[in-house]
């Protein structure tokens, strides 16, 4: 085992021990008898689950105990402090690392990270390596947590995320389609958005008024079916099919290449297909 203590800027070696500061800086998240009596070969862990960077401070209490339990004669209690090797992760370094991410996710979307705040000091292994889990489609203040591979910790972070939006140029009307005489694409601040985006406008109409000025999201609109519930379709079993072999009824309505349920007349079997072109219904593989 690597053992490093650190002295300020001096390095002293002691019977094997490197020495900075007053603290043992161990490799692995185990403290074992021979870490804290070097002249013993006993290999039996003290205390295990260090997280990186983390101080574990062994008193003259439990050496005493140690001695008496191994029967380790010659041994005097001591008080040592262990710390386990790690690399301080800095905000710096996790609001890179985070924004690196949140382009991968939202790759259509400009991100600006405003505020980390870390309220405790965290660590990783020597290669850097850990994951950042950020919750989906939030903005704003949101919490992501960190696992470095032994802990994990939450720090609360302040994102800014700008899209191109369709925000409503006037008072929209219940029930009033939506065209470019009253909606524009502008960048908005999405932590501003209730709701998912559209993208894009045709077949739309207003499901509530919608105030100027407000983004135009999918729970204030409605887009109006391909087909509606009822409507006669002709079901096919492959693309290739003849349209007219096999009629069946929408359950329910229709969107273009979206899945549909339908009713086969002939049989009178509830199926499901992805709706087409011209009432057609391509069936899904029973």
């Amino acid at each position: 085992m690597v053992r490093l203590l650190f002295l300020f800027s001096a390095m002293v070696i002691f019977s094997g021990f490197t020495y900075i500061g007053n603290e043992i800086v161990i490799e692995k998240d185990c403290i074992a008898v021979s870490d804290v009596f070097e002249g013993t070969d006993i290999e039996e862990d003290v205390v295990c689950g260090l997280d990186y960077g983390q101080v574990k401070i062994i008193n003259r209490l439990m050496s005493q105990t140690l001695i008496s339990k191994y029967g380790l004669k010659g041994e005097q209690p001591r008080e040592m402090i262990f710390k386990r090797k790690g690399v301080l992760l800095t905000a710096e370094r996790l609001k890179a690392d985070m924004k690196n991410l949140l382009t991968i996710m939202y790759p259509e979307m400009e991100i600006e990270i405003d505020a980390i705040r870390m309220g405790r000091a965290y660590y990783l292994p020597e290669n850097m390596q850990y994951t950042i889990d950020i919750p989906g489609n939030r903005f704003g203040d949101i919490s992501v947590t960190l696992d470095n591979g032994v802990r994990k910790y939450t720090y609360s972070v302040s994102i800014t995320a700008y899209a191109m939006s369709y925000v409503a140029f006037k008072q929209i009307e219940r029930g009033e389609p939506l065209t470019d005489e009253n909606v524009k694409l502008k960048k908005v601040d999405l932590s501003r958005a209730r709701g998912g985006l559209l993208h894009g406008i045709d077949g739309y109409f207003a499901r509530v008024t919608i105030a100027a000025g407000r983004i135009v999201t999918e729970n204030l609109a409605d887009r109006r079916p391909d087909a509606a519930k009822g409507s006669p379709v002709f079901l096919m079993n492959d693309e290739k099919d003849e349209p007219k072999n096999m009629t069946g009824t929408l359950l329910e309505d229709a969107y273009l290449n979206k899945k549909v349920k339908v009713l086969n007349i002939q049989s009178g079997m509830i199926l499901t297909g992805t709706y087409m072109q011209n009432r057609r219904v391509l069936l899904e593989k029973q």
